[in-house]
């Protein structure tokens, strides 16, 4: 060991055991050199990580190290282990005994000589958007609307969104970025909320995107604290500094980057949640042959097999993305995750089959392909789908905008309501509840549905909800409020009920108003009051399930032909389940059910479908877009003739 080191270090168990701990007083601990990047973001983190280990009593000296990421030129883009292997190398020549990383960066290959020995509590790990004129979200930037950003995986999904957007390649550190963006170079930024927040610089942030929209990097928003795997003094020492939740999470991420066989610069993301021992694992990949790649820097590092990088240019529209989300318990992660990146896997398969040319006769994703001909005809053959059919089963007063965005995209809606909707009446509790809405510290809304009642109750009872604190799950809900003229002070990460319930910034006593319906998920409220809240629940309105008006039409659906189903919430599986008799039921379990996110998703599975599709965002647009994207690789192929004039 270095001379560098204490020996008063009290005796350790071998590395890896349990019990590991330090002792001692603040400077009567070892000496570590602390390995980092010199860029501002990396001395933030790793001034974070020195303050920590002093406070376990060992006294820290920072060793700033160049990377192959620093010595690339401000033009370029960067490769797999830019930012990671020169720290790598010195902690193991023994330059240095601690490296720092964005856990994002690190390579899920790993020497065996080297450990990360802790993940410390992790930071916000969602993107944000930063753009030039404050307000500005992804949905509302002007069409056309520049985004700076070299990540293959924001470009993706932000065309996936977005596909009028131009991404660009746009280099450098954060403030370097920032200073382009101030300089007109482009109308916007993708950036990690976490480094903003660790700059001290959260106030430049327009929006916080939604991890069902634009999914983290895996690691995104944590740390790894790396050592050598043999050092008795280091390793134990950082290891009390590991949060045991954000190590779940992350390696059940790096567990699915590595399942699918993508590097830190691949198209996809990941987002692991521990709560109550359970494991949630959200993921999204990108179809990469709809990601542009451009030629990669001359360096050694940017020379790894299977990295992808952004090309400056013009987009060449739309992105298609596949999804996928399982929870279980946290010790599963791996699990969880190489399941996952099968399925993602199989649905980017179907993409690439689909894209395939076509040649009159043969036989094109299962589907037989008719053969024209003509004589003496030049022949341009051109593939025409079929229209797809696709029930839609949302009760008929809120359809109107999922049917006009499925027929703008080619697919001909069947409605057969499976589920009605009552209003509650008029002088009923939420009408007694609404003059006091601003007394309560949120006043939570989970659907559309729900925020229409609350601002018609409002109405009548000339209630005045602009100086409340609305808490929306999802845009769509929070649009029916803002339309009314008031503000939405509180989004969760991701558009379910459960995800606010952990993130409503409450403290113990906070009063919190929950406008529900009568079928609503019970937990919300359940957890809410374990944080400490007290919640007054007021059922807004009542979903009937199954009505009887619906049988007929159901069944006649099916006896026509469908080629998916649409489901706006679990009531609507259940309820179109209970209007089939036994042949029909067999035929829907077994096709595509196209869910606009994971509480319907997660009913669908358990109902026995067994192809669930959720939705980017819990919004028609985006639901309409999931069912285009999927049947397009799927419908059936025809090929015409024209004749050529000579």
């Amino acid at each position: 060991m270095s001379g560098l080191r204490s020996d008063a270090t009290p005796a350790v168990a071998a590395p890896g055991a349990a019990e590991l701990s330090v002792t001692g007083g603040v400077g009567a601990g070892p000496h570590l050199r602390l390995g980092t990047r010199g860029s501002a973001l990396a001395l933030a983190q790793s001034g974070m990580i020195a303050d920590a280990l002093r406070g376990l009593g060992a006294t820290v000296e920072l060793i700033t190290i160049r990377t192959a990421g620093d010595d690339r030129a401000p033009s370029s883009v960067w490769g797999e282990g830019a930012f990671v292997t020169a720290l790598e190398a010195a902690l193991l020549d023994g330059r240095i005994d601690v490296a720092v990383h964005s856990a994002k960066d690190v390579p899920t290959a790993q020497d065996p000589g080297l450990c990360i020995a802790a993940f410390p509590p992790r930071e916000d790990p969602r993107d944000a958007l930063v753009a030039s004129s404050p307000g500005l979200t992804l949905d509302t930037l002007p069409r056309g609307a520049r985004i700076g950003t070299d990540s293959p995986r924001r470009v993706a999904f932000l065309l996936a969104r977005r596909p009028d957007l131009r991404p660009h390649p746009l280099h450098g550190n954060v403030d370097t970025r920032l200073r382009r963006l101030a300089d007109g170079e482009t109308d916007a930024l993708i950036l990690a909320v976490a480094g903003l927040t660790r700059l001290g610089l959260a106030s430049r942030i327009t929006q916080a995107l939604p991890a069902d929209v634009l999914p983290p990097a895996p690691g995104q928003g944590a740390l790894a604290v790396q050592c050598r795997a043999n050092d008795v003094i280091a390793r134990p020492l950082v290891g009390q500094l590991n949060d045991a939740a954000t190590r779940t999470a992350v390696e059940a991420e790096r567990a699915f980057l590595a399942a699918s066989g993508g590097g830190c610069r691949s198209p996809l993301g990941a987002l692991g949640t521990v709560r109550d021992g359970t494991l949630e694992l959200l993921v999204g990949a990108a179809d990469p042959a709809d990601v542009r790649v451009g030629d990669a820097p001359e360096t050694a590092a940017a020379e790894t097999p299977a990295t992808t990088f952004t090309a400056p240019g013009p987009s060449f529209g739309p992105v298609r993305v596949a999804w996928g989300r399982r929870s279980g318990p946290a010790g599963d992660g791996p699990a969880l995750a190489e399941a996952l990146a099968g399925e993602i896997a199989a649905t980017i398969d179907r993409h690439a089959l689909a894209a395939r040319p076509t040649v009159a006769g043969q036989s094109v994703a299962g589907q037989s392909v008719a053969r024209s001909s003509g004589a003496r005809e030049s022949v341009n053959q051109r593939a025409i789908a079929r229209r797809p059919r696709i029930l839609v089963t949302r009760d008929a007063e809120r359809a109107g905008p999922l049917l006009e965005a499925l027929l703008a995209r080619g697919v001909d809606p069947v409605g057969v309501p499976t589920i009605t909707v009552e209003p509650g009446r008029p002088g009923g509790p939420l009408d007694d509840a609404v003059p006091a809405a601003a007394s309560y510290t949120w006043v939570a809304v989970t659907s559309p549905t729900g925020a229409t009642a609350l601002v018609e109750a409002a109405a009548r009872s000339g209630a005045d909800l602009g100086t409340a604190r609305i808490a929306s799950v999802g845009l769509a809900t929070s649009a029916v409020v803002e339309r009314a003229g008031v503000h939405t002070s509180f989004l969760p990460a991701v558009a379910t009920a459960m995800a606010l319930a952990e993130e409503l910034p409450i403290d113990s006593g906070d009063r919190v108003l929950l406008v529900r319906g009568n079928l609503a998920d019970e937990r919300l409220g359940s957890r809410l009051r374990s944080r400490g809240a007290t919640v007054d629940e007021v059922v807004a309105y009542r979903t009937i399930e199954a009505p009887l008006e619906s049988v007929r039409p159901a069944r006649a659906a099916f006896r026509d032909g469908l080629d998916g189903l649409v489901f706006t919430s679990g009531s609507t599986v259940r309820g179109l389940l209970a209007l089939l008799d036994a042949p029909d039921r067999r035929a829907a379990l077994e096709m595509p059910a196209f869910c606009i996110g994971p509480s319907t998703a997660s009913v669908a599975r358990d109902a026995g479908f067994v192809a669930v599709h959720e939705a980017s965002a819990p919004e028609p647009e985006a639901l309409a877009e999931l069912v285009r994207a999927h049947l397009a690789a799927a419908s059936p192929v025809v090929i015409t003739a024209t004749r050529e004039t000579a």
